[in-house]
């Protein structure tokens, strides 16, 4: 029996890669004879350049940086020399997670340290950055990034402003540096446009901090930095999918630099090797901490489940937490979704994670060779 499991990490539990071990010994211990092919898995959040360095061989490259609120800190990028190719996750310089409560407001924070990060993946002579977005701390436009990479960013008088998201409504003019050619694949898993009502502010500013009148404001922002790059470039990014992720992260790259914007899972799984293994395959697991309606969209789950109904494999998904009906399962292409420590606490949930995975796994191999 053949079996591939291919899940995304539980947020807060458990990483990719300790899901797949997790699973594993659950589906050993039942079928100890069972081929088990594992392939961890992510989207462009958290967690997206290690399953990358995973697959890719890469090195991880230490650099002083700092953090959204300008703070001096270590973070780490992956570095593959033989395609001078950086992988940087944005979340390591820039994101939420390094922010304590009373510190998250995104008219004050900056991506500025990730600009440092890709700054000095470009001195090491990058020429492509791959870029995961989620967790980010900033709704600046990506401005934060151009001021490390030595852009001028000027307001109405010609006076410097700094690459903060209060500043956005103050620029008009962004002049470049001399730079040389890199491409940026940037991974980006929703489709929100830059700005109003499904833009970056609207959305997802008040989960990093803003409130209602700080949102008019870095919205009304956003637009101003799109019009400016419109003048400048003669580009219009004000309408393209996926801009207003990570506070309108992609905006000035799309203007500025060789830019694609593409699903995080999809470049994991293009790395991962899975699609060539899938085939002669019995059964494929996948799972998430929690599956709900996002976890088809452009996720791990959604993607996972389309390459085994492809090929007519039985696909199943473990997850701590499933807000589906029985119908949106189904439509989902998974022939089931398993809850583990369905009668317990979320907290107590996340906290044995790993072995309510693995009896969970266990459990679902006794029904399965039945």
């Amino acid at each position: 029996m053949k079996i591939i499991i291919a899940p995304d990490k539980f947020k807060g539990s458990l990483t990719a890669f300790e899901v797949c071990k997790s699973i594993e010994v659950g589906i050993k211990s039942i079928i100890p004879k069972a081929e088990i092919l594992s392939f961890p898995m992510a989207d462009g959040g958290d967690g997206f350049a290690s399953i990358l360095q995973a697959y890719l061989h890469t090195v991880t490259i230490e650099c002083k940086t700092v953090d959204p609120v300008g703070r001096s800190i270590d973070a780490a990028y992956q570095w593959n020399q033989k395609t001078k190719t950086a992988i940087i996750e944005m979340a390591v310089a820039s994101g939420l997670v390094l922010l304590k409560e009373n510190e998250k407001n995104p008219l004050l924070t900056s991506s500025l340290g990730t600009g440092l990060l890709i700054k000095d993946a470009i001195n090491k002579g990058a020429n492509k950055i791959i870029l995961g977005i989620g967790g980010s701390a900033t709704n600046d436009g990506g401005i934060g990034i151009l001021e490390a990479l030595g852009f001028s960013l000027k307001d109405k008088d010609g006076k410097t402003v700094k690459g903060v998201g209060g500043n956005l409504d103050k620029i008009a003019s962004i002049t470049p540096p001399v730079l040389k050619e890199i491409k940026f694949e940037i991974a980006c898993d929703v489709q929100n446009s830059l700005y109003g009502p499904t833009g970056a502010s609207y959305i997802y500013a008040p989960q990093k901090g803003a409130n209602s009148e700080q949102v008019k404001i870095l919205d009304n922002g956003l637009k101003n930095l799109a019009e400016v790059l419109k003048q400048q470039t003669g580009k219009d990014i004000s309408t393209i999918p996926g801009t207003g992720a990570a506070g309108g992260i992609a905006a000035p790259l799309l203007c500025f630099f060789d830019t694609e914007l593409k699903q995080g899972v999809d470049m994991v799984i293009g790395a991962s090797g899975i699609e060539d293994a899938i085939n002669g395959t019995d059964l494929i697991i996948t799972g998430e901490g929690k599956i709900d309606k996002q976890s088809l969209d452009g996720k791990v789950i959604g993607k996972i489940a389309s390459l085994a109904n492809e090929k007519r494999i039985p696909v199943i998904a473990f997850c701590g937490r499933l807000e589906l009906s029985l119908a949106e399962i189904k439509r989902t292409g998974l022939s089931g979704a398993y809850v583990i420590g369905e009668s317990i606490s979320v907290e107590e949930s996340m906290k044995n994670a790993g072995k309510l995975l693995t009896a969970k796994a266990k459990e679902i191999a006794e029904a399965f060779i039945k």
